[in-house]
């Protein structure tokens, strides 16, 4: 694990509790940009849900991100990337206490986030062809059940442009087929260049049977598009 991927967490986690409601204005950035630097501007429009276990969350995140603990080595089933690769995000996210019955004392799920650049082509999408200056942002919630549309999940990405000052927050949605676990996914159309990317939000696991949504540790990327 990278040195600056522990930091990246760090200022997101700091940045959970004072982030500002408002939307940053398109401008122009100086090249070139720090990615922490990139971070905060990312997550300071984003006005982040907090559910009263992000915190707890984003702690599990970070001892796994600085203790050496092995990153999940997961790549949706659903997914067919016949053109292109996969940029993965900086660490891998978690939520706490959020599973069933049986993964005592490690009640918590893994958050798998990653990002294809285009030009790619991934036929399991409505729309398979990823031009130059999109990306496919996808997250995946290990150990919950298939994704299902009509879950009431409340992902969401935020994303800044360091080369244009372009930004946008969006929702993540299924777009593909049900998958082993629950997926979600946005293509978004950020132009070419650094794109540092946030998801954060929850997932609930459609046979959770009481269960509380899984509220993931902010999950940060910065990739070339």
């Amino acid at each position: 694990m990278q040195k600056t991927s522990a930091r990246a967490l760090l200022v997101a986690t700091a940045s959970v509790g004072i982030l500002a409601a408002t939307t940053m204005p398109a401008q122009a950035a100086p090249a070139p940009v720090d990615v922490l630097v990139a971070v905060e501007q990312a997550l300071r429009p984003a006005a982040m849900p907090i559910g009263p276990k992000t915190v707890e969350s984003a702690l599990i995140a970070l001892r796994k991100a600085t203790d050496g603990t092995p990153r999940h080595n997961y790549f949706p089933r659903s997914f067919e990337l016949t053109e292109g690769s996969a940029q993965p995000f900086l660490y891998d996210s978690a939520a706490a206490d959020c599973l069933p019955s049986g993964f005592e004392p490690d009640d918590y799920s893994i958050g798998v986030a990653g990002a294809i650049t285009g030009p790619a082509v991934d036929t399991s999408l409505p729309v398979p062809v990823i031009p130059p200056g999109t990306v496919n942002v996808f997250f995946s919630a290990m150990n919950t059940a298939m994704s299902s549309p009509l879950q009431a999940d409340n992902l969401e990405v935020a994303w800044l442009n360091v080369a244009t000052g372009q930004s946008g927050r969006a929702p993540m949605f299924q777009e593909r087929q049900a998958d082993y676990v629950v997926t979600l996914s946005n293509t978004l159309a950020t132009g070419r260049g650094t794109v540092v990317f946030v998801v954060f939000g929850s997932i609930l696991d459609n046979t959770s049977n009481g269960l509380p949504p899984c509220q993931f540790a902010p999950a940060i990327g910065v990739v070339q598009a």
